[in-house]
């Protein structure tokens, strides 16, 4: 039955005349015209340099103590301990070896009247500070001196000689804090005997050499403790000697040690990794685009795209914070350029 119905529908098409087919096809999508450029305007702004480095707490530089005074030692301070002008640092057979604060070590006997020298002023400015009225020229050893340094000895409990032996004294910058011990009871007075640091905390960063330039002595910066927390500090020497270290990837590369000393007391931490942050420049009322709105031009320097296409050359200055400072003839505030981001 469906095969005579279909056989039917032909033949009355058939019998209708002619049939014509068409065939259709879709059109090509046209293509959709490109975006428009992203732009930017140019902004009128306060940019400021803001780097970090990394670093390491702890108390500064390490100082070896050479004993100079012949005999056996007898007492030894504990790795730790803070010792402060005019206190024992150790003893050599039972005699205290004596802190004294300066820049120039003893070097000779000082038992004479009329003998003039650093080491002498070192003997008065310390005799001074302890308490002890000298008089007379700085740098010149008296008969008031001689009785200073007596009557010093018998506070000490020592033999009244008015003698200072380079023995008897170790001269050092100031208060120290004892390191390491190295040598031990029983054993002679001469020789190198321990190390000392600072009592104060510090910081201590190496630097790569091509960025030391934004340290300078008395410079402030910010040091970001181990857990978080900061705290101020003060540059206080930049070292003029470049040494070999190797980065993360084993190459070596020349680093500059920079010292770092903190404005106030840490007390939750003796060592550890810190970051140092400073502001190395800062620049106010500047002309400033996105880094990405900067263009490379094949004779050299840069340009910016206008919104109409334009290029204009620009001189470039401090990048901070995703930005260029651009400044030159063609640019002004409120410009829009094109941006690839």
């Amino acid at each position: 039955m469906k095969r005579w119905l279909i056989a039917g529908v032909v033949a009355l098409a058939l019998a209708g005349g002619a049939v014509a087919l068409t065939w259709t096809r879709e059109a090509p999508a046209q293509p959709s015209p490109p975006p428009a450029p992203r732009t930017v305007a140019v902004v009128k702004t306060d940019l400021t340099d803001i780097r970090e480095f990394k670093a390491t707490l702890g108390f500064g530089a390490s100082q070896q103590v050479t004993g100079r005074r012949p005999g056996t030692l007898t007492s030894l301070p504990a790795p730790g301990a803070a010792v402060d002008r005019g206190e024992a640092l150790y003893k050599v057979d039972n005699r205290p070896v004596w802190l004294f604060f300066g820049d120039t070590p003893l070097w000779r006997k000082l038992d004479t009247a009329d003998l003039k020298g650093p080491d002498v002023k070192i003997v008065k400015d310390n005799l001074a500070a302890l308490g002890y009225q000298l008089g007379g020229v700085a740098d010149e050893w008296t008969p008031a001196t001689i009785d200073a340094v007596k009557r010093w000895q018998k506070a000490e409990k020592v033999e009244q000689s008015g003698v200072i032996e380079p023995g008897d004294v170790v001269v050092l910058s100031g208060k120290v804090r004892l390191e390491s011990v190295t040598a031990k009871l029983s054993a002679s007075g001469e020789g190198p005997l321990m190390t000392v640091t600072a009592t104060g905390k510090a910081v201590a960063a190496s630097v790569a050499a091509r960025q030391a330039e934004v340290f300078k002595k008395d410079v402030k910066v910010t040091v970001v403790l181990p857990n978080g927390t900061e705290t101020a500090g003060t540059v206080r020497s930049v070292s003029t000697e470049a040494k070999a270290e190797k980065n993360g990837n084993g190459e070596e590369t020349p680093v500059i040690a920079v010292d770092i000393g903190l404005d106030t007391e840490v007390g939750s931490f003796d060592s550890g990794p810190v970051r140092v942050r400073l502001t190395s420049t800062a620049r106010q009322g500047v002309l400033a685009v996105p880094v990405t709105a900067l263009l490379a031009l094949r004779e050299g320097g840069y340009a910016v795209q206008s919104a109409s296409g334009q290029l204009v050359a620009v001189k470039t200055g401090l990048f901070a914070g995703g930005l260029v400072e651009i400044s030159g003839g063609g640019v002004a505030e409120g410009m829009q350029v094109v941006t690839t981001s």
